[in-house]
């Protein structure tokens, strides 16, 4: 089905956005472009210092806590927002953390660490999806959208756990949309560049040509308007040429500009 049209946005516009890993970055950048188009906005994250300040910088938006590896969690927060406001049209799955790993190393790494990655940014957006995909079913149009990376093409060496999370987003999301192709449910998958967030804050220094969160966000909500099923933006255009046309000179690109 055609799930684009002037009518479809105007109705998912109209309905209240849940935003996860809202506490800052993207999550929060998008929370505010979305609360100055005069949507009911809830923020929801690890912690809660971060999400009540987001939302307390803009009159009206909620904050709620969640931690999005934890299935029940998810569970619990999809009921009471599904009571607080069952005219929810958007859902944005953005939590994400990244850390550096180095597998060269003596070793053996923190297992942890390891499989707390994989919990928040692969398994969170599938326990996001199993939540609240019955609540966006019950609209006449809404959208689920998942946050991938540009590193889901072209992997980061220096960040092997993040990139290959990012690599299932980006599967999972392609099979989400294949198995709802006739409901009234689109999946989206927004794909940023490297962006200047706290996401990079365990980095000596910004990575080289980051984008501005202030620029991402404009492109994002233009994609979202325009109804795109992937919103590629910035340099993961190149990263997405890349993966198809030369994986191992992308490879090459993206881990010589890191060093």
């Amino acid at each position: 089905m055609t799930w684009w049209s002037k009518t479809n946005e105007e109705e998912v516009a109209m309905g209240a956005v849940l935003i996860t890993g809202g506490g800052s970055g993207i999550g929060a950048g998008l929370a505010a472009a979305f609360h100055a188009r005069g949507s009911q906005v809830i923020v929801a994250g690890h912690g809660r210092e971060r999400v009540e300040g987001v939302a307390a910088r803009h009159p009206g938006m909620e904050a709620d806590v969640v931690d999005v590896a934890d299935p029940e969690q998810v569970t619990a927060l999809a009921d009471r927002v599904g009571q607080r406001w069952p005219d929810l049209t958007t859902v944005i799955s953005n939590a994400g953390i990244q850390h550096l790993f180095d597998f060269a190393g003596p070793g053996p790494l923190d297992a942890a660490e390891l499989g707390r990655e994989v919990d928040v940014n692969l398994k969170g957006v599938i326990h996001v999806a199993n939540a609240f995909l019955p609540l966006l079913k019950a609209q006449p149009r809404s959208r689920l959208v998942n946050v991938g990376s540009g590193l889901g093409y072209v992997p980061l060496a220096a960040a092997p756990i993040y990139s290959s999370t990012k690599a299932a987003v980006h599967s999972f999301t392609i099979a989400l949309r294949r198995q709802l192709r006739s409901s009234t449910v689109q999946i989206v998958e927004l794909i940023p560049p490297v962006v200047v967030t706290d996401l990079h804050r365990n980095l000596d220094q910004i990575p080289p040509r980051a984008m501005e969160l202030d620029a991402f966000v404009a492109a994002a909500m233009a994609g979202l308007d325009a109804g795109r099923d992937e919103i590629v933006v910035g340099l993961a255009k190149a990263l997405r040429i890349f993966s198809r046309a030369s994986p191992a000179l992308g490879l090459k690109v993206v881990n010589q500009e890191a060093e």
